[in-house]
C-alpha cells in the first residue's frame, strides 16, 4: 500500500509511456511466488480523527544501520526470497542504481536555510478547490459516466471519490512520476530511519524485480514516485498485484489507462471495507490507501465539489 506524502502527487512530470505497464494478468494475478501480502484487518489502527494515545514518534522504530549493512540485509533478504544469486548480482551490479539522497534531507536545515514548508492538499499553490480543478473532475465524470456507474455497481464505490483519489494522486495523469521505481524502493530502504518502511521497501523490491522477471520486463526503466508508487493511481507494487483490475477486458492491467485504473481504485476500496453510507467505513478505507489523515479529508472534501 502506498506510503507517500503531498509531494508526490504534486510536482512530478510523466517520463514513461502508458502502455509500458500493460501486464498479461493472466500471467501472474494472485500468484504467490510474486507477493505474499494478504489483506488484513489491522485491529490496533485508529480510526481517521480519533486522538492517538501515544505521541507518533515514541510508536515509530528507529534504525540506525550504515549503508553497507543495508545493503546486504537487502542481498539477504533477496536470497531468502528465492531470488537466485545471479539475479542479485545482475540487479545490484546494474550502473543505473541510484541511492536519491535529497529524498531524506537532514531534519535540521544548514546554516542559513529555512526549514521547507510542506506543502498542504488546501495550498494555492495544489489547487485543489480551484475552479479549473473542480471543472477538470466534473468532466471527467461526465466522460465516463457509463464506466463509472458499472464501477459502482460492482464495487459500490461512487465515481467522485475515485476521481478525487486521481486528481490527488497525479492530477489526471499530469504528475505520474520522476524517478526510478527500483531506485526510490532502493533509497527507501538504504536511508529510512523508520524500520517498517525499511521492511516495506525490502519486501516492495522483491515484490517488483520478481514481477519484472516473469513479464521481461527492465526493473530499472519504470518511472514513478519518491516512494516508489507507480501509474494513475498511485499503487506500489504488491497493491498493483492484488488489486490491480483489468476492466476493458484486454487480458492487460493497465494503471496507466482510466478504465483498468478507475477499476482498480474501486477495488482497493472495495476489498479494505468501504461501504458508502457509512463515513465511518468510507473514511476508514480511504485511510488505508494512504495513512494520512490530511489525505483523507482532502479527498472527501474534492469529492463533495465535483
Amino acid at each position: 500500500m502506498k506510503i507517500v506524502s503531498i509531494v508526490v502527487a504534486a510536482l512530478f512530470i510523466v517520463t514513461c509511456p502508458f502502455n509500458s505497464f500493460a501486464f498479461e494478468e493472466s500471467d501472474f494475478f494472485w500468484n504467490k511466488d510474486i507477493t505474499s501480502i494478504e489483506i488484513k484487518e489491522d485491529k490496533t489502527e485508529k480510526m481517521v480523527g480519533e486522538k492517538k494515545e501515544s505521541s507518533e514518534g515514541k510508536r515509530k522504530q528507529l534504525i540506525a544501520d550504515s549503508i553497507e549493512k543495508r545493503k546486504a540485509s537487502l542481498q539477504a533478504f533477496f536470497r531468502r526470497s528465492g531470488i537466485s544469486q545471479d539475479d542479485i548480482n545482475e540487479i545490484f551490479s546494474d550502473e543505473r542504481i541510484e541511492v536519491y539522497y535529497n529524498i531524506y534531507p537532514p531534519p535540521e536545515p544548514k546554516e542559513g536555510e529555512k526549514k521547507k514548508k510542506k506543502l498542504s492538499y488546501f495550498d494555492e499553490e495544489f489547487g485543489l478547490h480551484k475552479p479549473e480543478s473542480i471543472e477538470s473532475g466534473k468532466k471527467i465524470i461526465e466522460d465516463n459516466k457509463e464506466l463509472f456507474e458499472k464501477i459502482q455497481s460492482r464495487y459500490g464505490v461512487p465515481a467522485n471519490y475515485i476521481v478525487s483519489i486521481i486528481r490527488i494522486e497525479t492530477a489526471f495523469k499530469e504528475n505520474l512520476g520522476k524517478y526510478g521505481i527500483f531506485n526510490a524502493l532502493y533509497t527507501m530502504s538504504l536511508l529510512s530511519k523508520r524500520a517498517k518502511r525499511v521492511q516495506m521497501a525490502n519486501r516492495e523490491l522483491v515484490v517488483w524485480v520478481r514481477l519484472c522477471k516473469r513479464l521481461g520486463m527492465d526493473p530499472h526503466t519504470m518511472k514513478g514516485s519518491w516512494a516508489g508508487a507507480f501509474g494513475i493511481p498511485q499503487f506500489m507494487p504488491s497493491s498493483y498485484v492484488i488489486f490491480g483490475v483489468d476492466n476493458n477486458g484486454d487480458g492487460k492491467i493497465d494503471l496507466y489507462d482510466y478504465p483498468d485504473a478507475f477499476a482498480s481504485i474501486a477495488n482497493y476500496l472495495h476489498r479494505v471495507g468501504w461501504k458508502t453510507g457509512n463515513e465511518k467505513k468510507m473514511r476508514r478505507a480511504v485511510y488505508k490507501y494512504n495513512h494520512e489523515k490530511a489525505y483523507v479529508n482532502a479527498v472527501f472534501s474534492y469529492a463533495e465539489k465535483i
